[in-house]
């Protein structure tokens, strides 16, 4: 295997998950809904359950758009 085919922000993702779920950091997941959500709102397509593009469903895109800022916001809300 070639370390240019290492796909390692999804390594870094997993270990992060893993980490915020065993030490109960709300917060972690509050950052990683951002993170979710940032990339797509750029590219106008998410994947939840399935893909989900802003032009053929905007209506739905955007309910999840919001869905994880304030889920995110909401998670990060315990560190303050």
């Amino acid at each position: 295997m070639n370390l240019k085919d290492i796909k390692w922000k999804t390594i870094i993702g997993l270990i992060i998950i893993y980490l915020a779920t065993i030490f109960d950091w709300t917060w972690m997941w509050g950052v990683l809904f951002w993170y979710w959500a940032l990339p797509s709102l750029f590219s106008g397509e998410t994947y939840f359950m399935e893909r989900v593009g802003r032009k053929e469903n905007p209506v739905l895109f955007w309910v999840i758009m919001v869905s994880w800022v304030l889920i995110g916001a909401w998670c990060m809300m315990v560190v303050f």
